[in-house]
This record gives structure tokens, C-alpha cells and sequence, in this order.
């Protein structure tokens, strides 16, 4: 029997996502209602900034470098010069080497809780949490009426490698979106059985297709260390802003979301006024994004009312 919890929350940010953090603990702090564990990484250059502007929040601060290390195999000088969001990817699928618990939520720094939340959410049965897995039918109809047309073809390509990879045909599933609900086994069966075999490290794999929650879904399936039981996406997801301006217009509230969902994401890609800090982008850039938004929105009412 496991002396580890049965689960933590778990969060991978840096800096820019500061604000974001504060909410995603704040709605923690209100929902969590059994108290479980939550654990966010950052890098090493961000922890003080961290401590000091999440004082009065519970959670522990790790550096991100001593996920990484967990991990010998990983180059680390040639993970750090790759984008943020590779970066991410790795931190986030190594976490499970600390050796902190059998199983882990890793939410995204933009995921909100909505209502109240405890183990049964999460875990299935003994010790064995649920298993996102769907088509993403709802982005890609959603993507089909109003774009970016790219979307579809984005999502088989970051699928479709790492399916074949696995000797597997037929469907192309969805293991997302944020939050991931993730267990240690699959990770360690991936290791074990692929990822040591081919003398690669699991920044090789993202490397090859950057889809870390495919690696895992498909990891299940191919080796299943755990017993399957689906559930549809744990939060309502707001990949692009003319989805949210739909729900809005729709009538859609938290109110109404939280019958169905724990909570809510609202992408940081589109939601760029959460940023911390300095704007990177031009204030003429930001202009023209925000009335592009706009736009969108009102061609939408046009079209539907």
C-alpha cells in the first residue's frame, strides 16, 4: 500500500502568469473543501517573487530544476532553449519523479474553479483517477464555424504521430484539455517500456510530436498499468475569445458551467490583459488584437440574432 496521498494539485508557471496563479489559488482556497495538497513550480529565477506576492495562499514552491533533475536523461542546457511551452510540457510530465503522489491534477495557471471539489472527483476507484479521453468534437466544431480553419489540421497532427506510434488505428482521441488528471503508472509504463528501450528521454518524445497529454492517453491505452474509466473534459474550456463571447451572448454564466464542470479556463493566449508585468507586444498590436475581438463578436451577433 502507497504511503503517498492519493492526489495533489499541481501547477507549472513562471512569472508572466502571475496573476492568474493568484486566482487559480484563490477559487483553490474556496473549493477545495478536503484540503488537498497543492504544489506549483517556477523557475528558479521567479521563487521570490512567488513567496512573496502568494504568502497568504497554502502551497508549496519548488524549483522547476529539481523536477528536472529527477530525471538524468533529460539534457537540460538543450531543454532550456526550447520555447516556454516545451519547456512546460516536460516539467509538467516529470513531476510524477518526486515521488509526491500516485496520481496529480496539473492545472494550468489560467484554470478557475468554480464549485466545491474533493477525491471522488478525481479518482475512480481504488487509488485509480479518471481518464480524460474524448474526440474534442466541441473545438472543432466550434473552430469550423468560426475559425482559425488551421485548428483541425493542428489537432491531427499533434495526435495522429503519436497513435502510430503506438500501434493503434482507428480514432483520433483527445486526452484534454487542462486540467490533466494524471497518474504516476502510466508515466512510469511510457518510461519503461518505450521511452528506456529507444535510449530517449521524454523531452526526445515531446520532440518528435508536442503533444504531452497524447503521449499519456495513448501510453494508457497501449499498456493500460491502470484500469480505464472516461470522463469527459474536468473544466469548460475557452480556447479562443469567440467562444467565450458566444457563451456570453448565449446566456452561459458559472452559474449554469458549474452544473457540468468544476471550472473554467479562460486561455491566457487571448486573455492577455491577466498578464503580469510589462506588456511585450506593442500597444498598437494590443489595440489592434482588441478590436479584431471585437469584430469577431459582433459578426457573430450579426450572423445568429
Amino acid at each position: 500500500m502507497s504511503s503517498r496521498p492519493p492526489l495533489v494539485l499541481y501547477c507549472c508557471t513562471f512569472s508572466k502568469d502571475l496573476n492568474r496563479v493568484k486566482k487559480l489559488l484563490q477559487s483553490i482556497q474556496q473549493h477545495n473543501k478536503e484540503q488537498l495538497k497543492t504544489y506549483i513550480s517556477a523557475p528558479a529565477k521567479d521563487l521570490e517573487l512567488f513567496k512573496s506576492e502568494l504568502s497568504a495562499y497554502d502551497f508549496t514552491l519548488i524549483n522547476e530544476e529539481d523536477i528536472i533533475r529527477k530525471n538524468p536523461r533529460i539534457d537540460m542546457g538543450l531543454l532550456y532553449q526550447k520555447p516556454g511551452g516545451i519547456q512546460q510540457q516536460i516539467i509538467k510530465s516529470e513531476f510524477w519523479r518526486l515521488d509526491i503522489s500516485d496520481n496529480y491534477l496539473v492545472l494550468d495557471s489560467d484554470c478557475v474553479f468554480i464549485r466545491d471539489f474533493g477525491l471522488a472527483d478525481f479518482i475512480a476507484t481504488d487509488n485509480v483517477p479518471f481518464s480524460v479521453i474524448h474526440e474534442g468534437k466541441d473545438i472543432l466544431q466550434a473552430t469550423e464555424r468560426f475559425g482559425p480553419k488551421y485548428a483541425r489540421h493542428g489537432f491531427l497532427v499533434n495526435r495522429t504521430p503519436i497513435r502510430d506510434i503506438m500501434g493503434r488505428k482507428g480514432v483520433v482521441y483527445d486526452y484534454g484539455y487542462a486540467p490533466f488528471l494524471w497518474s504516476r503508472k502510466v508515466w512510469e509504463a511510457l518510461d519503461i517500456n518505450y521511452l528506456q528501450p529507444n535510449q530517449m528521454s521524454f523531452l526526445d518524445a515531446v520532440l518528435k510530436c508536442e503533444s504531452e497529454f497524447t503521449w499519456y492517453g495513448e501510453s494508457l491505452i497501449k499498456y493500460r498499468p491502470i484500469p480505464l474509466y472516461p470522463r469527459e473534459q474536468l473544466f469548460k474550456h475557452y480556447h479562443y475569445e469567440h467562444q467565450y463571447w458566444q457563451d456570453k451572448k448565449l446566456g452561459y454564466t458559472e452559474d449554469i458551467l458549474k452544473k457540468d464542470y468544476l471550472g473554467v479556463v479562460y486561455q491566457s493566449n487571448w486573455q492577455t490583459w491577466e498578464d503580469f508585468g510589462q506588456p511585450r507586444k506593442k500597444l498598437l498590436s494590443i489595440m489592434l488584437r482588441s478590436i479584431k475581438r471585437w469584430l469577431k463578436f459582433i459578426q457573430f451577433r450579426i450572423r445568429v440574432f
